[in-house]
């Protein structure tokens, strides 16, 4: 957790909102908590294309920005009331769509490190070493 932002960062985000929506200290689990969602779901997107977590500095800055936009949807979400502001529900979406955009490909994060494309079809094959076989196809008659 803390990856990409921390609790200095969301309170930054909230401004003056944050203290109607986590009272500290008793909801500093729900708040890390918070943070380590939104951080695993900006993972959950730029993990396929890329090393997780992102260390390249531009692209932190660009994933910082990311996750404090869905971080603020998340705290107005867990707050009093039903509404949450249109601003930051624009902005969320704002954010998923570049999200999509990465896990496609169609949206770079400079400096960051790329993972190979897999071919289609699944993961890479894996060879296991063990024992022979107890049953071959010519034992297995009758079963």
């Amino acid at each position: 957790m803390g990856d990409y932002f921390n609790t200095v960062d969301a309170q930054a985000k909230l401004r003056h909102d944050f203290d109607g929506l986590y009272e500290l200290p008793s909801d500093q689990p729900a708040l890390l908590s918070d943070i380590a969602a939104t951080e695993a779901t900006v993972n959950s997107y730029v993990g396929k294309r890329y090393a997780v977590p992102v260390t390249a500095a531009d692209a932190v800055v660009f994933l910082k920005d990311i996750c404090t936009c869905l971080f603020a949807r998340k705290a107005y979400f867990r707050g009093p009331g039903s509404e949450i502001p249109e601003k930051v529900e624009k902005d969320s979406e704002m954010c998923i769509k570049q999200l999509v955009g990465i896990s496609k490909g169609e949206i770079t994060l400079g400096g960051a490190v790329a993972i190979p494309e897999r071919p289609n079809g699944g993961a890479d094959a894996i060879i296991v070493d063990g024992n022979a076989p107890e049953f071959k196809r010519d034992q297995m008659g009758g079963f």
